[in-house]
């Protein structure tokens, strides 16, 4: 079995502010670190569940986050940005992959008690739609996953953002709570060790179950995808409505119509990034 690990930095471990995971900022560098020890112990944890091949994708801001020289030797390492596939990057390599694993991941942006939550960018997306259902960044890499067949298997963040990919994915996903928010800037952290212990475990418990045939289904999106995009500032979705093919709803929110997943995830990936200007 093949997983693909896409790890996010706002769930990690003992995170709790921007200042841990923006690279210009002091605490980042123990940010870091912090996301290696969550790493390895999602990679322990999908070899202990019966995966024969790992990789993992940085899926943070520009995908340099993760230090090579200290990640699991048995996992290889997707890098850099801009990636075609985003937070999923590898995800159509060859031999293909049979699942995937979110680790570090957060709650979609305007959630109640969420650590950092917010929807790709904190400062331009307030909301996004497939076909009239709220998702964040895990349901948006979910559909992606499932465009290629992929179910995801596992996911570690904080108890708002494991509720949110339980109520999307559905109950048998296997979730670990790293922390829990009492608001968006502050968290009861659980001890890293028993944090690793839980992503471990919970990791491992989804790849046993993929073994076993007992895995969720991939979260797949009829087609063709309606997506919007609600953005904080009239002049955001003024620059993002330069994408071909795209409605303006209001002064802020824009639509379009993709005849599958992956051009949904590129169209806004694109809304996006003309967006933020």
């Amino acid at each position: 079995m093949r997983i693909l690990i896409s790890a996010d930095m706002e769930g990690i471990s003992g995170i709790v502010d921007w200042g841990q995971v923006l690279s210009d900022k002091p605490d980042y560098a123990g940010g870091r670190q912090l996301m290696l020890g969550d790493v390895n112990a999602a990679i322990n944890g999908a070899f202990v569940g019966g995966a024969e091949d790992v990789t993992v994708a940085d899926a943070h801001n520009h995908g340099r986050n993760l230090l090579i020289e200290g990640l699991d030797s048995r996992a290889r390492l997707h890098s850099g940005s801009p990636s075609p596939h985003g937070m999923l990057s590898g995800i159509d390599d060859q031999p293909p992959y049979d699942a995937l694993v979110f680790v570090g991941y957060h709650a979609m942006a305007g959630a109640k008690k969420a650590i950092l939550c917010h929807t790709w960018s904190h400062v331009t997306v307030a909301g996004v739609w497939l076909n009239g259902q709220a998702v964040g960044e895990i349901g948006l890499n979910a559909a992606v996953g499932a465009y290629f067949g992929l179910p995801v298997v596992a996911l570690t963040g904080d108890r708002v953002a494991c509720l949110e990919a339980q109520s999307l994915l559905g109950p048998a996903l296997e979730v670990a709570v790293v922390k829990q928010a009492t608001g968006r800037y502050a968290a009861e952290c659980l001890p890293l060790g028993e944090s690793r212990e839980r992503i471990c475990s919970a990791v491992a418990r989804g790849v046993s179950k993929l073994k076993a045939g007992q895995a969720p289904a991939p979260w797949g999106v009829a087609t063709p995808i309606a997506l919007e995009v609600e953005f904080y500032y009239p002049e955001q979705a003024e620059r993002a409505f330069l994408v071909p093919g795209t409605e303006r709803r209001s002064g802020t929110r824009l639509a379009y119509s993709a005849p599958d997943a992956m051009v949904a995830y590129r169209a806004f990936r694109a809304m996006v990034g003309l967006g933020r200007g």
